[in-house]
């Protein structure tokens, strides 16, 4: 939490100092307002930081139940309690839903920019190519997480996670400006630190072991967002027009 307070600081410094009409960076994302680089600092940043901090805050439910898959509290709780009576209340895996939500958005963006690119090109190019392994990317995740696909195929699930964001990665550094891959570079990190927590620490921190894991999973999420919204701008036409590393 307190990392993640200090990037929102320091996205905020950024806009402020670096972000300004006069600047030329200002220019080379595609002329955006003030605003925006605001909504997506707190998109990014404010939005999960706060949604963890009132999860672990409030005193009416468990932060895990909120957190988790539904299904995992549901049986959770019938194991702990031997009843299914209470299991399955509307606040039984809030975050894990308003994760899938967010998910889903991206897997949107990126899919529609990369067929409004297509159509504008009027070919496959890499920004085409780089955007559809991004909706691919996000759409598995969202799957992932509501079915819990990975608890019988963790490890193929991994390695696909990490094969197809490699080559988006591969793909951001051409067409793509650091800005865009700095949220790219966010999402791989918070979930490569998911990941870990939940296997190589799966027996430490406690009771806050789910908080740190699908916390992290959130932020994630929400920097996926940020990067299929920014990179879904700039290669559908508000940005760069075709040239790899021309934005």
């Amino acid at each position: 939490m307190t990392l993640s307070a200090a990037a929102v600081v320091g996205f905020w410094n950024l806009v402020n100092r670096k972000y300004s009409p006069e600047n030329e960076a200002w220019v080379d994302i595609g002329q955006r307002p003030r605003w925006f680089f605001y909504g997506l600092a707190v998109l990014a940043f404010g939005l999960p930081l706060v949604v963890t901090v009132v999860t672990v805050a409030q005193p009416w439910w468990e932060p895990g139940d909120l957190l988790r898959d539904p299904l995992n509290v549901a049986q959770h709780r019938i194991t702990r309690t031997g009843s299914a009576e209470g299991c399955c209340g509307s606040e039984v895996g809030a975050v894990s839903l308003l994760g899938n939500l967010i998910t889903t958005g991206a897997a949107a963006m990126m899919g529609f920019a990369g067929i409004q690119r297509a159509l504008k090109v009027g070919k496959w190019d890499g920004g085409v190519i780089l955007l559809l392994l991004g909706a691919c990317l996000a759409t598995v995740l969202a799957l992932d997480d509501l079915f819990r696909l990975h608890e019988s195929h963790q490890r193929k699930f991994i390695v696909f996670y990490m094969t197809v964001l490699g080559a988006v990665a591969c793909l951001s550094v051409l067409w793509l400006s650091w800005f865009e891959n700095g949220f790219l570079l966010a999402t791989a990190g918070f979930f490569a630190a998911s990941i870990v927590v939940d296997t190589i620490f799966e027996h430490n921190f406690g009771e806050y072991r789910i908080v740190i894991e699908d916390a992290a999973k959130l932020f994630g999420f929400c920097c996926l967002a940020c990067f299929a919204l920014t990179a879904g701008l700039r290669l559908s036409g508000s940005g760069s027009t075709g040239d790899p590393g021309s934005g």
